[in-house]
């Protein structure tokens, strides 16, 4: 059963000017449906729009990665995955700071990207392996 308005009738409708749902009299009435209302509040007079349905829930999205079960094989994850489990590389990290000189293969713990190996020595930065992937940091 359809609800029925007619013109004079007070509804309850989102009021842009007020920015919130007010009370409305309806202006002009076509085929049962509202067309004009005014608002009670601050006195517009706008298009009559019908309540939006709740929007539905929407289902999180997970990565192909994880859909395969992992990383994908040669992927950097993968990559810095193996390297941890071969050299158990937690075991051998130091801090990491600006003013130490950093070798290839070394093993840093880095304050925000975690644990890490040097792959590259270029000058005064190394190209180090993180799980999140590979950064370029300074060296001594």
């Amino acid at each position: 059963m359809s609800k029925i308005y007619y013109a004079g009738q007070d509804v309850d409708a989102p009021c842009g000017r007020c920015g919130g749902e007010t009370r409305h009299q309806i202006l002009t009435v076509t085929n049962g449906v509202p067309e004009q209302l005014i608002c009670g509040n601050c006195r517009s007079v706008h298009k009559f729009r019908a309540a939006r349905p709740a929007p539905e829930p929407r289902t999180p999205r997970i990565p192909t990665a994880a859909k395969a079960g992992g990383a994908r094989p040669g992927s950097l994850t993968s990559q810095f995955q193996q390297l941890l489990v071969q050299e158990q590389g937690g075991a051998l990290a130091r801090r990491y700071a600006v003013s130490e000189r950093w070798e290839e293969g070394a093993w840093m713990d880095h304050p925000s990207f975690g644990l890490g190996r040097v792959q590259r020595r270029l000058g005064r930065k190394v190209d180090v392996l993180f799980k999140d992937g590979l950064k370029t940091l300074v060296s001594a």
